[in-house]
This record gives C-alpha cells, structure tokens and sequence, in this order.
C-alpha cells in the first residue's frame, strides 16, 4: 500500500480543520454581544451553532443555525438582539393541506428534499420553505400561496 499519498493528505486534512475552527471562532467574534446573548439565553442547549451575518431589507442581520432537542432550527436577530424569525425542521406530512395541495399543482412530480415551517416572533406562522429534489426552494405562506421560488 503505498504511504506517499498518506502525509499529503493528513496535512490537507489538518489545513481544512484549522481553517473550519478559524472560520469558526472568527465569525462568533464578529456577533454583537447582544444577538450572541440572546441566542444563548433561548436556546442553551443548542449544538453545532453557526453565526451569519446577512441583509435583509437593507438591515444587517444575523442567522444562527443549529440544533435543539434534535430539531434543526434557524433564528434570526437583529443587531440588537432583538428575535425576528424562527425557521424549524418539520416532516413533510406535518405540512398544512393547503400548502401541499400548492405544492402538488405548481410541482406535480416533485420530492420533497427538505421542509421548514416559519413562525414570527409572536408564534404565528408566516409560511412554509420547502426544498425539492429539482435543487429549487420554493417559500409559500400559510395558506400555499407560492411567494417566490429560488434555484439552490
């Protein structure tokens, strides 16, 4: 078996790690204290977080993805801590009818790759984002109103 491939690839693997942690650390240190804190707070049992810095409607946000009692959920805050949106991993049979209905006319032979149910702050739901196999997310609203679709 020949070793002379074995020291190359362990330094890239070694390369590629210390660059995910630098990456890592670098991003929580650019999180203001108060999203950081507020995260925290709400979710203290969260694993494999992960800070992003986003726009949104010509704000700067920051998305937080991780995972909470098993469940992959996305929140995002304001500069200020302030909770904005909350996007949760659900299974596709726990879409509302409407939304599957929508999503059976506009995508007759679709598979669903992947579902997220989005709620507000005040838990109402403000609409559905569903990932099918053909690599489009397509965002509806509660009651299946497709909204946009966007290529992955």
């Amino acid at each position: 078996m020949p070793y002379e491939y074995l020291i190359p690839l362990l330094i890239l693997l070694a390369v590629i790690m210390y660059a995910a942690i630098t990456a890592s650390l670098e991003s929580k240190q650019q999180v203001p204290t108060a999203v950081y804190e507020a995260f925290y707070k709400a979710y203290p049992q969260a694993r494999d977080v992960k800070f992003d810095k986003d726009r949104k409607a010509g704000t700067t946000v920051f998305e937080v993805e991780f995972e909470d009692q098993g469940v992959k959920t996305e929140v995002t805050y304001a500069t200020d801590g302030t909770l904005l949106e909350i996007e949760q991993d659900i299974k596709p049979d726990a879409l509302p009818a409407a939304v599957t209905e929508a999503l059976k006319t506009a995508f007759p032979n679709a598979t669903l790759k992947e579902v997220e149910k989005v709620t507000k702050t005040d838990g109402t739901v403000s609409g559905y984002e569903v990932e099918i196999k053909q690599e489009l997310e397509i965002h509806l609203d509660a009651s299946g109103k497709i909204m946009k679709t966007e290529a992955e």
